[in-house]
């Protein structure tokens, strides 16, 4: 069982950028339900397909972790685009 660590034990790299501001990036809900971005840091296109991700994704704005550079990414949503 882990205990509550005060935080003079987080080691300062673990905050690098808490105190950035979040990267707006312009998002498109798919018609088969997956989103699709393209990542601000790297410039490479992001497909999201995961269940579980999605449902957390159902508000028109929401925050996701990249998986393509790791950092925190607000998800401005579009309407679904055509085939």
């Amino acid at each position: 069982m882990l205990r509550a660590q005060s935080w003079s034990t987080i080691h300062p790299s673990a905050l690098n950028h808490a105190f950035e501001p979040v990267r707006r990036v312009q998002a498109i809900r798919r018609p088969t339900g997956a989103i699709r971005y393209c990542c601000p840091r790297t410039g490479c296109f992001v497909l999201v397909t995961d269940a579980a991700m999605l449902a957390g994704l159902a508000e028109r704005d929401a925050r996701l972790r990249c998986v393509d550079c790791g950092e925190m990414h607000l998800l401005i949503q579009d309407a679904p685009s055509p085939v």
